[in-house]
């Protein structure tokens, strides 16, 4: 077993930094380079990937309670839905449609920390394969997924985590109370 630190936080601070400044030419102050950071995982990234079918808790270690969370993330037809192409979208009727997200199952630091880490290794194995795709075959210029890195899907993945409807209806996962 390889340890995963999930540092979402500082991760994420590190990248703010270096997406504000790193253009600069005349930083007083070393700009960190965060292409090779993993994602920043709190509750939406691993929520949202398992919801879609990307991260699989059936199989999970049952003493932790892992293959019960999200007892309807297997359901073939929601899957298939969540899958398809988002309905387009009155710009308007988004703006004043959005609801908080529902809160999902209270896990345990335990718990939420072999998600946070399962996420985080989902999307360094979705641009390791991204980068060996044939990206000419498609009828569209995919090029840009050779390029994709972690913080850039990162953004993607909390992008439509948070802007299309169907996905903002899911239920993320929060910290339960410590025992």
């Amino acid at each position: 077993l390889t340890a995963v630190y999930c540092f979402k936080k500082a991760l994420l601070t590190l990248h703010a930094v270096a997406l504000r400044f790193g253009g600069s030419e005349s930083s007083s102050v070393p700009i960190p380079r965060t292409a090779h950071l993993p994602i920043f995982s709190d509750n939406v990234i691993p929520s949202l990937l398992v919801h879609l079918g990307v991260i699989d808790l059936t199989n999970a270690d049952a003493s932790l309670g892992l293959p019960e969370l999200f007892p309807d993330a297997q359901d073939p037809a929601r899957l298939s839905a969540l899958l398809a192409a988002a309905e387009p979208l009155d710009p308007a009727a988004a703006k004043k449609d959005k609801e908080v997200p529902k809160e999902g199952p209270l896990l345990t630091v335990e718990q939420a920390y072999v998600l946070r880490a399962a996420a985080i290794d989902a999307c360094e194995l979705i641009v390791e394969a991204a980068k060996t795709l044939d990206t000419g075959d498609a009828g569209q210029d995919l090029s840009w997924l050779k390029a994709m890195g972690l913080p850039e899907i990162d953004a993607w993945i909390w992008a439509v985590a948070k802007d299309r409807p169907d996905y903002r209806k899911l239920d993320r996962f929060a910290l339960g109370n410590p025992a």
